[in-house]
C-alpha cells in the first residue's frame, strides 16, 4: 500500500521538485520508503508501505526495457496466477511484489489489462514510447485517486492535499458540489468541493496524451438478480466468502481485524482463525452514549470465541470534540457519517504492531443491510397499490423521525430513479429553499442529483427497484463515503485496510441473486446470515446491526453545541455566508429541545464548515495527515 503522485506535461517541463514536495505530503501513506522517476514530459513519485515482499518490492516498477514505468497503490490478490502466466511467456520479474506484474501485463494488453486484476488499487503508468500517461482505479473504488488539469499539465495524487501543494492550482469552491453534498451526505464522484479537482471514478481509466485527456469506464458488473435456488446459493456464498478472506490474507507483515460487535467482522475473524496461527482484533467504544455505542464487550466476546488477542480503546465526548476538526483535514472531503473518527481511533491502536487489517465494510450495500433498502422495497410495493400512496406521502413533513420522513416522501415519486434519489436525500428541495442564502441560492434546481443516480441505475433499469438500489449503493455511496473514510482514516496511521466483502467473485455471485434472497421479508442480508450461521453462533448471526455508532445526537445538544454554533453561526464562517441564519438557528433549537432529530443535517453542516476552515480559510493544511 502506498501513496502516489505525479505530473504529466505533454509539452515538456514536468516539475520533478514539485512532485517530490507532493510526494512528501503522502509520507503517512508510505513510511517505509520512496521512489521517483522523472523525464522531460513526466515526473512521478511514491511513498511505500511495505506489505508484500518488503525487502525488494521497490517502486517505480519497470518492464525489461525500462520504457514502461508504473506507480502502484494497493494489492493485487490474483497476482500469483498472473505472475505464472507472464513467466511462462518469457517475462522476467525482478521481485515478488504483487505490483510487479503490472508493467508486463501492460506490455502485452495495453491499458485493458486492468480488467484482469482482482484487487484494490490506484495505478499510474507512463509509456515513454507513446508519451502517454494512464491512471486507473479499482472496480469498487477502494483506493482513491485525485487529478487536476491546469496550465497545460495534468497532476494526480492519492490524496487531495498532495495536489494542493501546487500553488498554481485554483482553489475555487464548487457550489453545485456543495448542493449535491447536502443531498447525498457526500460529494458524488467525479466532483470534489474544489471546482478544478476531480476524483477518478471507480473502474475507470484516464488517458493523458498531447491531444488531451480521455476517460472511460472499463467495468460495470452484470447483475442478473434472478437466482432463487436457496440451498445452492447458501453453499456457494459460504464458500465464496471464505475464499475471499483467504485470498486477502496475502501479506508478509502481521495482520489484524477491525472488529465491531456485529456479524460481518465476526465472520472475517472466524475465517482468519482457520488459516492463521495468531489472530489479533481491535475495536473502539464511545462513553456516555447509552446502549449501542459501546460495542467493546460484544467484540471481546467474539474475539474470545475464536481465540483472538483483543485490544480496544474507549473514547468520550471530550476526545471526540478535540479530534473532530483535524479529522476533516484527514478525510479531505466533508461527509455525513458520524462514525468516521472511529476508524482513526482503531487504526491508531493497530499502528504499533499491525500494518494491515481486514474490515467488514462492503457487506451492507450489495446485500440489503440498510433501512433505506427496506424503505425502497416497501415504497415500491405501496406505489403499486395506487390510491393510498400519495396521501401517505403528504404526512412526511410531520413524521417524528428523519428515517420515517424520508420513507414517506418516497411514496410520491414517479419513476424508479426518483424513488432511489428520495431514499438518499438528506436535505430536500423544500428544505434547501428555506436554508440557502446568498450565492448558494442560485444553485437551487441547477444541480441534477437525479443524473448522479441515473448514471448507475439506468444500467439495471430492467431489475426491481430493490435490486437497482443495491447496485447503485455499491457503485455510488460506498466509494464516496465509507470506503473513502476507511482509506483516509486508516492510512493516516500507516495502516492498510482490506475489504473481503468486495471481492469481485463474491459480489458477482451476490448480484446474481434475486433481491428476495437478500432482503427476505423484513430481514436484511438474509442469504448472508444463512451462510454465516455455519461459522458463527446464533447470537452473533442475529445480533442487530452494529458499526461503531457514536452518541452524536446527544453530544450535539451538549458538549458539541458550542462548536456547532461557532461553525454554523460565527462571523466569517462559510455556513454563515451560504445559509440563512434564522433557519440555522431553527434547526439547532429544534434538535436541542427534542422536537426533531436533526443529527444528520446538523452534522452535515458542521462537517462542511470544519472542512472549509481547514482547507480554505486557513490556507492549504500543513502536515496534518
Amino acid at each position: 500500500m502506498c501513496g502516489i503522485a505525479g505530473i504529466h506535461a505533454p509539452s515538456g517541463g514536468a516539475d520533478a521538485q514539485l512532485v517530490r514536495a507532493m510526494t512528501a505530503r503522502l509520507e503517512h501513506r508510505g513510511p517505509d520508503g520512496e521512489g521517483y522517476h522523472s523525464a522531460e514530459r513526466v515526473a512521478l513519485g511514491m511513498r511505500r508501505l511495505a506489505i508484500v515482499d518488503p525487502e525488494h518490492g521497490h517502486q517505480p516498477l519497470l518492464n525489461e526495457s525500462g520504457d514502461v514505468v508504473v506507480l502502484f497503490n494497493g494489492e493485487i490478490y490474483n497476482q500469483l496466477e498472473l505472475r505464472r502466466g507472464l513467466e511462462e511467456r518469457g517475462h522476467r520479474l525482478r521481485s515478488n511484489s504483487d505490483g510487479e506484474v503490472i508493467p508486463h501485463l501492460y506490455e502485452e494488453l495495453g491499458p485493458d489489462f486492468v480488467e484482469r486484476l482482482n484487487g484494490i488499487f490506484g495505478i499510474a503508468i507512463w509509456d515513454e514510447r507513446s508519451g502517454t500517461l494512464h491512471l486507473m482505479r479499482d472496480k469498487f473504488g477502494v483506493k482513491p485517486l485525485y487529478w487536476a488539469s491546469a496550465g497545460g499539465r495534468l497532476s494526480f495524487a492519492s490524496e487531495l492535499k498532495a495536489l494542493l501543494v501546487d500553488e498554481a492550482l485554483p482553489r475555487d469552491i464548487d457550489l453545485e458540489a456543495i448542493d449535491q453534498y447536502l443531498t447525498f451526505r457526500f460529494v458524488p464522484t467525479p466532483r470534489t468541493l474544489f471546482e478544478h479537482v476531480r476524483k477518478l471514478p471507480p473502474a475507470t481509466i484516464l488517458t493523458s496524451t498531447a491531444d488531451g485527456i480521455d476517460t472511460r469506464r472499463y467495468w460495470y458488473g452484470a447483475p442478473t438478480a434472478d437466482r432463487r435456488d436457496t440451498k445452492a446459493l447458501i453453499d456457494e456464498y459460504g464458500a465464496a466468502f471464505e475464499r475471499a478472506v483467504e485470498r486477502q490474507l496475502m501479506s508478509d507483515r502481521p495482520m489484524g481485524v477491525m472488529l465491531s460487535g456485529g456479524l460481518d467482522s465476526a465472520a472475517i475473524t472466524a475465517v482468519m482463525a482457520k488459516h492463521l496461527p495468531r489472530v489479533r482484533t481491535f475495536s473502539v467504544g464511545f462513553r456516555g452514549g447509552g446502549e449501542g455505542t459501546d460495542e467493546v464487550p460484544l467484540a471481546a466476546e467474539t474475539a474470545r470465541l475464536f481465540g483472538a488477542e483483543h485490544e480496544y480503546v474507549m473514547v468520550d465526548s471530550r476526545e471526540y470534540l478535540a479530534r473532530l476538526p483535524d479529522s476533516l483535514l484527514t478525510l479531505e472531503e466533508p461527509v455525513g457519517s458520524t462514525s468516521a473518527l472511529a476508524v482513526r481511533f482503531v487504526a491508531e491502536l493497530m499502528k504499533p504492531s499491525v500494518p494491515v487489517a481486514l474490515t467488514g465494510q462492503g457487506a451492507d450495500e450489495p446485500l440489503g443491510g440498510y433501512g433505506r433498502h427496506l424503505g425502497v422495497k416497501l415504497a415500491a410495493g405501496l406505489r403499486r397499490a395506487g390510491p393510498l400512496a400519495r396521501p401517505l406521502s403528504k404526512l412526511a413533513s410531520r413524521a417524528p423521525s428523519d428515517q420515517l420522513r424520508r420513507g414517506l416522501a418516497t411514496l410520491d415519486t414517479r419513476g424508479d430513479g426518483e424513488l432511489l434519489l428520495s431514499a438518499y436525500t438528506i436535505f430536500s428541495e423544500d428544505e434547501k429553499a428555506r436554508l440557502y442564502a446568498g450565492e448558494l441560492r442560485r444553485t437551487l434546481g441547477t444541480a441534477d442529483e437525479l443524473a448522479v443516480v441515473e448514471q448507475h441505475r439506468a444500467r439495471v433499469a430492467n431489475l426491481p427497484p430493490l435490486a437497482q438500489i443495491l447496485y447503485v449503493d455499491t457503485r455510488l455511496t460506498l466509494p464516496d463515503e465509507l470506503l473513502m473514510i476507511a482509506d483516509k482514516m486508516s492510512m493516516a496511521e500507516s495502516v492498510e485496510l482490506r475489504v473481503p466483502f468486495l471481492d469481485e467473485d463474491l459480489v458477482q455471485l451476490v448480484e446474481s441473486m434475486h433481491p428476495s434472497m437478500k432482503l427476505h421479508g423484513r430481514t436484511g442480508k438474509w442469504i448472508h446470515k444463512q451462510a454465516l450461521a455455519r461459522l458463527l453462533p446464533e447470537q452473533i448471526v442475529n445480533r442487530r446491526k452494529l458499526g461503531w455508532e457514536t452518541p452524536l445526537d446527544r453530544w450535539l445538544r451538549a458538549e458539541l453545541k458550542p462548536l456547532l454554533e461557532e461553525v454554523l453561526l460565527g462571523e466569517g464562517e462559510l455556513c454563515r455566508r451560504l445559509f440563512d441564519e434564522s433557519e440555522l438557528r431553527r434547526l439547532i433549537a429544534a434538535h436541542e429541545h427534542g422536537e426533531r432529530d436533526h443529527t444528520k443535517q446538523l452534522f452535515l453542516l458542521l462537517s462542511l464548515g470544519l472542512w472549509h476552515r481547514g482547507f480554505v480559510a486557513s490556507g492549504t493544511p500543513a502536515a496534518v495527515a
